[in-house]
């Protein structure tokens, strides 16, 4: 029962790895927000794992109106924010010659825009009440090219220097700000990858480029590492990127 007591904001709640952050916390005690993009239904089937302890939101992270009326309405739910994990992302392949202004901006609002306003809305609670956590979800993509997700690559890679850029700002303050950068994790966010054949050539190009036995990881093992930290047994990581990818950046 670590997050006894705590409240915890999770975007991308709705689904994916967002929704085993949920449970775990819900499970160690934590009161979750839970947040999707627009389906409040989808929100409350996640709510509805964490027992009593979970209340369901909307909120499209792109649009910083909606973002600022929803940490006022979980802060009226709940009186404060101590965790937030911005899990709220989109994935797709954004390759040269192929990718147009929409699938550009759709990409940069959601992954790095949306993060960005959420810890901005977020922060200034969090320093009134004394500290807080936060943890953004990177991406091993964003460590290195990714040929066909080029888009994608560079916008996490952002994600990952704005968590040690949002450290550096807010430490003084006792609030961590820390970044995991998951590998391949089976979700329905890359289903179409791991099951669809057109994708059949990706698939197998990740399969030769993992060491481990798995291709794609489990997103409840994602979410322990997001709940370390969380915790206090990482109070001494600021601006920290924890890279959990199955080997693939560790080389052949």
């Amino acid at each position: 029962m670590r997050f006894e007591n705590k409240v915890a904001l999770i975007t991308g709640g709705s689904s994916g790895i967002g929704a085993e952050v949920c449970v775990r916390f819900a499970e160690e005690g934590a009161k979750v927000a839970v947040v999707a993009s627009s389906s409040l239904d989808k929100a409350q089937v996640t709510a509805g794992r964490c027992g009593g302890n979970a209340k369901a939101f909307t909120c499209d992270v792109s649009d910083v109106t909606q973002v600022e009326s929803l940490v006022a309405n979980v802060i009226a739910e709940f009186g404060r924010i101590d965790i937030l994990v911005n899990a709220a992302g989109v994935f797709y392949p954004t390759r040269i010659g192929e990718t147009d202004e929409e699938m550009f901006d759709v990409m940069s609002d959601i992954n790095l825009k949306g993060c960005f306003f959420v810890c901005n809305a977020v922060a200034p609670h969090m320093i009134a009440g004394g500290g807080g956590k936060i943890v953004n979800l990177g991406s091993a993509a964003g460590t290195a090219g990714r040929s066909n997700y080029i888009v994608y690559s560079a916008v996490k890679a952002a994600v990952i220097n704005m968590t040690r850029s949002l450290a550096a700002a807010l430490a003084p303050h006792d609030i961590n700000v820390n970044c995991l950068a998951p590998g391949n994790t089976a979700t329905s966010m890359n289903e179409n990858v791991r099951t669809e054949p057109e994708y059949a050539e990706i698939y197998q190009t990740i399969k030769d480029k993992t060491l481990s036995n798995r291709a794609f990881a489990d997103p409840r093992e994602m979410a322990g590492a997001i709940l370390f930290l969380s915790s206090d047994d990482a109070s001494a990581a600021h601006g920290a990127l924890l890279l959990m990818d199955e080997g693939v950046s560790a080389g052949y």
